[in-house]
């Protein structure tokens, strides 16, 4: 047992102190089919659930985002299901401490009828609802998005997914800003105390979107599973930032890749599922004043069947 601890600890610490990276993940890589482990399998009994996760995770300049989420999946009659994701935020780091609801999820996602019965397909069609404008503060002081509740945009997500066989899934995916209402009012250059509270420019931002790629290995029993792989985000552009003056700039290095390697045990039940998910970035692009910045995520999930 305390070699298992050990190597979640270093899974954990090693790349806070080498990487220093960020998950970039703007939410559809844990939704639909574009998810990993058991919950996103098309092999699993249609079966109604609610469950709820907990994240935690190193985010820029280590400050600590732990997030509960309330997750719902219901089926319908053709086997497609709806999934509603609500997370609540609590974020601490040398700013302070911000908490509340963030970004709300819900997506559909569905079986393509193919003659090949090895090969199972689904599509995930969804959108993230910012249920903010990203401009909280804490004493008057604007506070970056590292520390924001809300992206401040409401996005459209499409994916797809395929299980090739029993052992590996490929999911591709992209998620859109279609409307742009952040209001958050960070200046690195005016907002900060020292260098440890220098955090990216944001004001006004206007985020690009993302596209990614997930190829995971898997292995499943009777009651349990691992799955494990490699997540590639691609940022479809240069985020925009506005000046005092209010002209809008592109900000140099917030577009380009970011690649995370993702863990996953499961244990299942007739009538609950326990799943515990470990994930880190090895390459992130240079700039990300989106506040998606991860350098660890630990994420355990509790699933009941109804």
């Amino acid at each position: 047992m305390t070699r298992y601890i050990s190597l979640i600890l270093i899974f954990i610490y090693f790349p806070v102190r080498v990487s220093a990276q960020g998950c970039a993940d703007a939410g559809f890589c844990s939704v639909g089919a574009m998810q990993t482990g058991a919950y996103q399998d098309a092999t699993q009994k249609e079966q109604n659930t609610v469950g709820i996760s907990t994240a935690v995770a190193s985010g820029e300049k280590l400050a600590w985002i732990i997030s509960p989420q309330l997750e719902i999946k219901i089926f319908t009659p053709d086997k497609s299901y709806f999934e509603v994701k609500l997370p609540y935020h609590i974020i601490s780091g040398n700013l302070g401490t911000n908490l509340g609801i963030g970004d709300l999820i819900t997506t559909y996602t569905a079986p393509l009828a193919i003659k090949n019965q090895k090969l199972k397909l689904q599509y995930t069609v969804g959108t993230r609802i910012g249920l903010g404008n990203a401009d909280d503060n804490i004493n008057g002081k604007p506070l970056p998005m590292a520390y924001q509740l809300s992206t401040g945009t409401t996005d459209l997500i499409l994916g797809m997914a395929a299980n090739l066989g029993r052992y590996l899934v490929i999911a591709a995916g992209i998620q859109q800003p279609l409307i742009q209402y952040n209001r958050n009012g960070y200046f690195t250059t005016e907002n900060r105390d020292s260098v440890k509270t220098a955090y990216y420019s944001s004001f006004n931002l206007r985020r690009r979107g993302d596209a990614l790629l997930r190829v995971d290995a898997r292995k499943d029993w009777k009651h349990t599973g691992i799955h494990g792989g490699a997540l590639l985000l691609y940022h479809l552009g240069e985020d925009r930032s506005r000046l005092k003056d209010g002209t809008l700039i592109a900000l140099p290095g917030s577009s380009g890749i970011t690649i995370n390697l993702n863990f996953t045990f499961y244990y299942s039940t007739a009538k609950w599922m326990l799943d515990f998910t470990l994930a880190a970035p090895v390459h992130a692009r240079e700039n990300r004043p989106d506040s998606l910045t991860r350098n660890a995520i630990v994420i355990p999930r509790l699933i009941f069947k109804l």
